[in-house]
């Protein structure tokens, strides 16, 4: 079924490949979450860090609902896919111990008997600060992710701008872009794609929606040649239903690329 996702990879360590960072955010009903399901296994060589969010983070008890525990029980033994918990910063006013709270819940679901067997193998940090002064409040919650699920914990931050550069020294993936399709020509993103290196380019993550005509195609084309680590593409304005384009936009990021396309990313 491919090769056993761990440590997630760079694409320069990937066959140039980009993962995918979903947000699915869509509530489990029957089916519902059946094209990832399908999209994974047709391209059990792409790597998937899939968001789950039943309840603005894990909700209250020990385990969610029968319909999530089906369905991340299904995902559990697919390779190529990683199955990371939602928690919210509040943009740094959010209290260490509340979210210290949601990370320890995440863990209880990998229990069988009080949670549901299911390893939750990281945190999605939405609504995280990007100024230098909440660099080491961020660093703090990295830090308790990784004594709860584990050193190999994938820890991402999503301020969803282009944060200070201290940012990257304990997020393992940072998104630096949340926004329209259209925004990502504009002269704030392209002056600041200048500015990161191509090290921390291969550490963050683009997340465009409302994508309209090619936008999906060229933005590709940008992560592939910028060497962007993680990306999510979609023509939807949020992230509770599938774009009707999933199945295209996934084959098309399986595809391999050789490198050696002009223009590099300045």
């Amino acid at each position: 079924m491919g090769t056993k996702m761990t440590k997630l990879s760079s694409p320069s360590q990937n066959n140039n490949k980009a993962l995918i960072l979903l947000p699915l955010y869509i509530y489990p009903s029957p089916d519902a979450w059946t094209p990832l399901l399908l999209a994974a296994n047709r391209h059990p060589t792409l790597q998937f860090l899939v968001v789950v969010n039943p309840s603005n983070g894990p909700g209250e008890g020990d385990r969610p609902d029968e319909n999530y525990v089906r369905v991340l029980q299904q995902l559990r033994d697919v390779e190529n896919v990683k199955l990371v918990g939602y928690v919210y910063c509040s943009y740094g006013k959010r209290e260490q111990g509340e979210m210290r709270r949601d990370v320890e819940r995440y863990k209880v679901w990998g229990c069988e008997k009080r949670g549901c067997g299911v390893d939750i193998k990281g945190i999605f940090f939405d609504e995280a600060p990007a100024d230098g002064g909440h660099v080491g409040y961020m660093a703090e919650a990295a830090g308790e992710v990784r004594s709860a699920l584990g050193e190999e914990a994938v820890v991402v931050y999503n301020p969803g701008v282009f944060p200070d550069q201290g940012y990257w020294e304990k997020g393992d993936y940072v998104v630096v872009f949340e926004n329209v399709a259209r925004e990502w020509w504009g002269g704030y993103v392209r002056e600041n794609v200048k500015k990161l290196p191509k090290e921390l380019r291969e550490r963050s993550v683009v997340i465009a929606h409302s994508c309209q005509g090619d936008e999906k195609e060229r933005i590709l084309a940008d992560v592939r040649r910028e060497w962007w680590g993680a990306h999510f593409l979609t023509g939807e304005g949020g992230y509770e239903s599938w774009d009707g384009g999933w199945g295209g936009y996934v084959g098309e990021a399986d595809e391999e690329w050789d490198g050696e396309e002009e223009g590099g990313c300045c």
